[in-house]
């Protein structure tokens, strides 16, 4: 079995989802295959890049220890909800 067979064969990962892969040069080998995020990568890429624009306010205004506790809060959900997406979706 290939080993581009072995990864669509789950249809319930958390990331990507792959279409058929089509042969593009029989010559090389060369394949190619269109990729499409899921929506629980989609909720994992938006927390990294909230919790980003977070730490830039928090540099941006280093006096605002309210800034700071949800900083902290918000990166204890990122961490708590990437970890039941992993344990109960694979990876």
């Amino acid at each position: 079995m290939k080993l581009v067979n072995i990864i669509l064969e789950r249809e319930d990962q958390v990331g990507y989802v792959s279409s058929e892969p089509k042969v593009v040069n029989k010559t090389t080998g060369q394949v190619q295959w269109d990729i499409t995020p899921t929506p629980l990568k989609a909720v994992i890429d938006l927390l990294d890049d909230a919790l980003e624009s977070l730490e830039k306010g928090i540099e941006d205004n280093p006096e605002d220890e309210k800034l700071k506790q949800y900083e902290e809060a918000f990166g204890k959900l990122k961490k708590s909800l990437k970890t039941h997406i992993t344990r109960n979706y694979d990876k």
